[in-house]
């Protein structure tokens, strides 16, 4: 068997550490570059091919006929769908309609960001306790999902109203600990996706596809 390194020590000690505070394992940037490479990719490519079919929906509504809360959930309607057709059974709902990414040992949420970089929620005791990466979460009927990191894939909206800025965050004690932009991972962006993220032209309306996400038990 082969003897661990002092790091390699060092986080073992430091998780079990965790779990007797009733913490998640700690996630670092570095690993999730690596482990999570190639989920990243596929996470940018959903938010831009959920960003076309926003704008295409959105282009059908006058701003001043939309209602305060129409364009987030079209978006989150649009990025749960694309998700689902990327990872398949990876994606579902848990508990609250609260849409869960579940990959590589990690557990990826979906919310849009405000201009701080943090998700944008109600204080609720579920919502304190996944900033703080508490082990006992209402949000999942399975015992096994406890030990693994939460993560926040989202994206800010600028000046103009564009959705700008996907990222993955991570966030514990209520503080971010680090975020993964497209540039940090040299992340390719769609051709189609360029131009809209560029011009925000607005294209014709068309109607949505079946969503083929299914509720966790």
């Amino acid at each position: 068997m082969a003897e661990l390194n002092s790091f390699e020590w060092f986080g073992k000690d430091n998780n079990l550490s965790r779990r007797m505070q009733g913490k998640r394992r700690l996630a670092s940037e570095s690993e999730c570059k690596v482990e999570l490479k190639k989920e990243l990719q596929l996470l940018f490519n959903v938010f831009y091919t959920a960003l076309d079919k926003t704008n295409v929906v959105l282009s059908a509504f006058q701003p001043s006929h939309r209602s305060r809360t129409f364009e987030a959930s079209v978006m989150q309607s649009s990025f749960a769908e694309s998700l689902s057709n990327s990872f398949g059974e990876k994606a579902f709902y848990g508990k609250y309609k609260r849409l869960i990414l579940r990959t590589n040992g990690y557990l990826i949420l979906f919310k849009k960001l405000n201009s701080k970089g943090k998700p944008m929620n109600i204080k609720t005791i579920n919502v304190q306790s996944i900033l703080s990466q508490n082990q006992v979460l209402d949000l999942f009927s399975n015992s096994d999902y406890n030990d693994e990191p939460i993560l926040y894939f989202g994206y800010q909206k600028n000046r103009f109203g564009q959705f700008v800025n996907p990222q993955l965050v991570y966030i514990d004690y209520g503080e971010i600990n680090f975020s993964i932009s497209e540039k940090d991972m040299d992340i390719t962006i769609p051709v189609s996706s360029i131009n809209v993220v560029n011009e925000n032209k607005e294209v014709v309306p068309k109607l949505k596809e079946k969503n083929n996400l299914k509720k966790a038990n």
